[in-house]
């Protein structure tokens, strides 16, 4: 199989910029933040401290993800190509980004909220944004 290094870096970027956004005030941040009992108080703006070496973390995760992502998708189109005789690589893409999501990220996610008594808005706003990247990235990777 051919590693596409550059639509892996692509779809990395993209999937944390979708992560990005989606945590901002303005979209899902400030219910997050209540949901995992974060508050705007002195202590816990000191929790802020060392966000860079965070936000590494974090991209190398999605470039991490992505990796794999592009991998499985590959093995399925060369599966799905050799038993079906065609095979639309977008398409396989995307439908493997959401079976990802829907085995891996979607039940793990629900973790804490049946053992750590969080709410499930949490649920709804984690695994909503790990289906949005996990789409999106499973089109970028299978169309490029």
């Amino acid at each position: 199989m051919d590693v596409n290094y550059i639509a892996i870096a692509v779809a990395a970027f993209v999937g944390f910029v979708i992560g990005f956004v989606w945590y901002l005030p303005g979209v899902f941040g400030k219910a997050w933040m209540k949901a995992v009992g974060i508050s705007s108080s002195p202590q816990d703006k000191q929790k802020k401290k060392g966000m860079g070496g965070k936000i590494i973390v974090s991209f190398l995760s999605v470039l991490l993800v992505s990796f794999v992502l592009d991998y499985i998708i590959q093995g399925m189109y060369i599966w799905k190509g050799n038993v079906a005789g065609t095979a639309d690589l977008l398409m396989i893409g995307i439908y493997t980004g959401f079976w990802i999501w829907l085995g891996f990220f979607a039940t793990s996610l629900l973790d804490p909220i049946l053992w750590q008594q969080k709410p499930m808005r949490l649920w709804f706003i984690n695994a909503g944004q790990w289906l949005v990247r996990l789409l999106v990235m499973g089109a970028i990777l299978g169309s490029m």
